[in-house]
């Protein structure tokens, strides 16, 4: 699970800049357009497509197969919290150009929606690394393990390794860019059993 969790990484520190950017808001701060157009393509394409292609049309199945319900915790809720950030993407996506604009409500629009995919991310990412990848490695045997990375490898290769590592780049260099501290993502009743409303 080593390349799953390094791509939660990358995609929790563009969720981090994106806080960021909300902090800013708050504030009456500008948030920085470039980066929040930048960020809608990267958790369309790297987070989406890339990151969790791989588990719903990869994982998730072996998983599926090796035993785990296809229904409920954890996978039914995982792939429903998936939907869920299609849906706030595709509002941020919308909403950066009007927030540009100096559109009336934008910036309120535009706060809710990003305080909404910092929920999301980071406890998505939270159920994933502290309960399904633990769980992944103990149920998939050495063969299963080679069998996703060749898998894996296919999808980088669908996507393009050039855009995945200008997508990376971009990830990176956000994390040099001291983004606001984010909330922690300790446990709790919602997230026990890796299931999100």
């Amino acid at each position: 699970m080593q390349v799953m969790d390094g791509e939660h990484r990358l995609i929790e520190t563009v969720v981090k800049a994106l806080h960021g950017a909300a902090a800013a808001i708050e504030k009456g701060q500008r948030a920085d357009f470039t980066m929040l157009t930048t960020a809608v393509e990267f958790l369309r394409v790297y987070a989406d497509k890339l990151h969790h292609g791989k588990e719903e049309a990869i994982l998730f199945p072996l998983l599926i197969k090796r035993g785990v319900p296809s229904q409920g915790c954890p996978i039914g809720g995982l792939n429903h919290e998936h939907e869920k950030g299609r849906a706030l993407v595709h509002a941020l996506a919308e909403q950066a150009p009007a927030y540009e604009r100096g559109q009336i409500g934008a910036p309120e629009a535009l706060l809710a929606t990003l305080r909404e995919i910092l929920n999301l991310y980071q406890n998505h990412i939270w159920k994933e690394d502290a309960m399904v990848f633990p769980m992944a490695d103990k149920m998939l045997t050495a063969a299963d393990q080679a069998e996703l990375g060749g898998k894996f490898a296919e999808v980088d290769r669908t996507i393009g390794p050039e855009t995945i590592a200008r997508l990376e780049t971009f990830a990176k260099g956000l994390a040099t860019s001291a983004p606001a501290p984010m909330p922690s993502a300790a446990p709790d009743g919602g997230r026990q059993c890796g299931c999100g409303s």
